[in-house]
């Protein structure tokens, strides 16, 4: 290479180092890229300037779970299942009235035999072969205490010619309290005089002959009533001097020196009631005794 190339050269290299430092000490040690910064629009057609970062994107938030409420349980209301309604008994209602009928006291009165009584007793107490008229016959109303105190009304039929006895009576024996086990009628009992008799049931009239025999009872015509029969036994004697007591299980009562309730002797309000109305009592028999038994022929 030529000597002359060299040295012109050398001389632009100078310059160029010159140029350099000089625009060093102008820009007053600012760099290229420090300029670049302050004058963009000058750095735009440059190549060294250093290349504008982008700005991070914002991280995005992550939603958050959307919350779906839960339905609220449906409230069952718990119903009460409504009380079955009390089943009440009536009492049965009183037969009508007949236009006969002969009232003693309140609650204690007598009439001829009705169409709803006949129906009651008709084939039972009264049997189809029963000899006794209808017209011969009196139903009575009355009222009694029992044996736990309390008033009942009971019923009876009785002859017509002991209807009047029988009000009288029985409403002086309410009157005093006389306790009556029950008074009903033997229909009730199907007729059966024994079922009567352990139910200690006061009755009179059942068409029926005298036990053990085919003589009719004074039951049959309605003149005679039992009054408290389980209590008061029906008695008789055998030849070997062995007793029948009526009703079964009674046997206990057929001792009348014993003391108990219930018991009809002669000190009892009830003897002494049908006795003042001319009643026989079965308790003054020889041959046998039935102390429940009262009759007026």
């Amino acid at each position: 290479m030529n000597i002359k190339y060299l040295k012109e050269l050398a001389l632009l290299a100078g310059v160029i180092i010159i140029a350099a430092i000089g625009a060093r000490f102008l820009a007053r040690g600012e760099t290229l890229s420090d300029y670049a910064k302050k004058n963009p629009e000058a750095a735009a057609v440059s190549s060294t300037i250093e290349e504008v970062k982008e700005p991070e994107p914002e991280p995005v938030k992550e939603s958050e779970p959307e919350v779906v409420a839960e339905p609220e349980p449906e409230v069952i209301e718990e119903t009460q299942p409504e009380p079955e309604p009390e089943i009440i008994e009536e009492p049965e209602p009183e037969p009508e009235p007949s236009p006969e009928r002969i009232t003693y006291m309140d609650g204690f009165y007598y009439e001829p035999i009705t169409n709803e009584i006949f129906n009651r007793i008709s084939g039972i107490s009264y049997p189809v072969d029963c000899t006794v008229p209808l017209d011969e016959l009196r139903y009575v109303g009355l009222m009694y205490v029992d044996f736990n105190g309390e008033t009942q009304k009971g019923e009876l039929i009785c002859n017509k010619a002991l209807a009047q006895d029988m009000v009288e009576i029985f409403y002086e024996l309410y009157s005093n309290n006389y306790q009556l086990e029950s008074v009903k009628l033997v229909d009730e009992y199907g007729g059966d005089d024994t079922a009567s008799m352990l139910a200690n049931n006061t009755s009179c009239f059942n068409y029926r002959v005298v036990e053990g025999t085919t003589r009719l009872s004074n039951h049959a015509y309605g003149r005679a009533i039992d009054i408290n029969p389980f209590y008061n036994p029906y008695i008789t004697y055998n030849k070997d001097g062995t007793t029948n007591v009526s009703p079964a299980g009674s046997e206990a009562y057929a001792d009348r020196s014993a003391s108990f309730p219930y018991k009809i002797d002669e000190n009892d309000l009830a003897y002494k009631l049908f006795k003042e109305h001319g009643f026989k009592w079965g308790g003054d028999w020889n041959n046998s005794k039935d102390y429940q038994h009262f009759e007026k022929k």
